[in-house]
């Protein structure tokens, strides 16, 4: 009797052991979960830097105060990522909303020279003894003294606040500061426009959907909201407000005529609008989101 309960121990610890080295394996060969990075699976076009896939970017107001409740339709356009894409998409908009659809092409040697200009500007606002900034003006009007916003974006970088001057005024490639908050803060009241900062909604966790056309969009927050708005809203007719222009797609370009190479309808905006998508666990790109119109949108 004692030998057989001693068989039946010794059966049991062998299945417990067996049970444990098939689970210790089957884990081990268990590829480790990663984050899906949408951005880097979008398709830019060569020619003009506009994404084609995903087509369009959704934004629906959710803020019960916001004067336009209806879905806003947003074209992306690329910008290259060395650490100056911030200036550059703000540069980049700017551009476009003057009708210029393609600046990298026509301003190629002056972009990163003109972004690195723009570094030295907000370094010499953000360093104005008696300078003040307009935040924005919803639900009450914010301003702000240069010299604190200064003293508060060097605080969250654990800089001083002549390191912080120092290291904005470096382009990108040269470790300079990424462009944040206070930058932008600056830059909306230089240009005299609200500009809108947008993050994608949520990430897509099933592989299939990675390929859909349309991709939504939230609202981060408005530097220069309800300040420095479209002087071309007051007048009627006006060219600028209603102006529609179009891209072009380089692939069908090359295979059909200039009439079905025409892409994404863009309408002329005086409101500036970013979007920043993370690239990695550790870092985030800007680019531009173009107002078009959801209506004449080219997605096939």
């Amino acid at each position: 009797m004692l030998r057989l309960l001693s068989l039946l121990m010794i059966a049991v610890v062998a299945v417990l052991l067996l049970q444990q080295i098939q689970f210790t394996t089957s884990f081990s060969q268990t590829p480790p979960s990663r984050k899906r990075y949408e951005f880097r699976t979008f398709e830019f076009d060569s020619l003009t830097g506009i994404c084609r896939k995903p087509a369009t970017f959704q934004y629906t107001p959710t803020d019960k105060d916001d004067n336009d409740d209806e879905t806003q339709c947003f074209v992306l356009r690329n910008v290259p990522g060395d650490g100056d894409c911030v200036f550059l998409a703000v540069l980049t908009s700017l551009f476009i909303s003057l009708g210029m659809i393609n600046p990298d092409a026509e301003f190629s040697p002056m972009m990163s020279s003109m972004a690195e200009e723009m570094r030295n500007v907000v370094a010499n606002f953000l360093s104005s003894p008696e300078g003040t900034l307009y935040v924005n003006n919803k639900p009450r009007k914010r301003i702000v003294r240069c010299t604190d916003l200064l003293t508060s974006a060097a605080r969250n970088e654990g800089l001083g606040t002549d390191e912080y001057l120092i290291n904005l005024r470096q382009p990108g490639k040269k470790g300079g500061l990424y462009g944040g908050g206070p930058e932008l803060t600056v830059l909306s009241n230089i240009l005299r426009r609200p500009i809108s900062i947008y993050h994608l909604k949520q990430s897509i966790n099933n592989a299939d959907s990675l390929d859909i056309d349309s991709r939504e969009i939230v609202r981060m927050g408005v530097f220069g909201e309800g300040l420095f708005e479209d002087p071309g809203q007051t007048i009627p007719d006006s060219v600028v407000s209603n102006a529609i222009f179009f891209t072009l797609d380089s692939r069908r370009l090359q295979t059909a005529n200039l009439a079905s190479a025409l892409g994404s309808p863009l309408k002329s905006s005086w409101h500036l609008h970013i979007l920043i998508a993370d690239t990695s666990a550790n870092e985030k790109h800007a680019c531009v989101l173009l107002p078009s119109v959801p209506i004449l949108h080219n997605t096939s």
